[in-house]
């Protein structure tokens, strides 16, 4: 599977914050289809992740990151729950977590996750331009293995 230019593109403007464009890359999604957008947000999830814990899992680290972002995120698309939260970032540091949660509950936490992470960073054009590359790899791969 091949990862759209179109899906790319909302992923970047969502983390740029650059609103008005990304409400256009969805409206243009909604038409064509959300192909790709699952595998491309797990893989910048899983960046983001490796990129804030710095490859290390650290349960007190977790805990206070899930706080932080569910005390931000007040009038977001809606609360995240805590241990779904935890156990989805647990995940990318040990694949025998089992997860319990709905595809819904896991693209909401993805997406704020990913979301705060990077767009905290400040990321210069290029240097997100680099991450979202490497996610569009991964999810490439990712899906050519399935």
């Amino acid at each position: 599977m091949m990862i759209r230019d179109n899906v790319v593109g909302f992923a970047r403007t969502l983390i740029k914050g650059d609103f008005e464009a990304n409400d256009e890359y969805e409206r243009r999604l909604d038409a064509e289809g959300w192909d790709g957008w699952p595998a491309l947000l797990s893989a910048l999830f899983f960046l983001a992740i490796e990129r804030r814990f710095e490859g290390t899992y650290d349960e007190a680290e977790v805990i206070k990151f899930v706080a932080d972002l569910r005390a931000g995120t007040v009038d977001g698309p809606g609360p995240i729950d805590p241990s779904e939260a935890e156990s989805l970032i647990r995940a990318v540091f040990d694949e025998s977590v089992q997860l319990d949660m709905s595809p819904e509950a896991m693209g909401q936490v993805q997406t704020l996750v990913a979301y705060t992470i990077l767009s905290r960073e400040g990321l210069s054009d290029d240097a997100l331009d680099e991450v979202l590359a490497e996610a569009k790899q991964l999810a490439e791969e990712q899906a050519s293995r399935q």
